[in-house]
């Protein structure tokens, strides 16, 4: 669907937003990870951000 997207609308950078569970997904995909910190009481955040290739 990244790559739909990312074909489709000629994107130059995806960017996300998530928790822990999803943060290998997004490094295994390529993208930069980078914690927000705790965001919330007691869940960490990540940004996701994946620059056009």
């Amino acid at each position: 669907m990244i790559d739909f997207i990312n074909d489709k609308y000629a994107l130059l950078v995806i960017a996300a937003e998530t928790d822990k569970d999803a943060v290998d997904f997004y490094k295994k995909y390529g993208f930069k990870v980078s914690s927000l910190g705790e965001k919330y009481l007691g869940v960490e955040r990540f940004t996701c951000v994946l620059e056009s290739r």
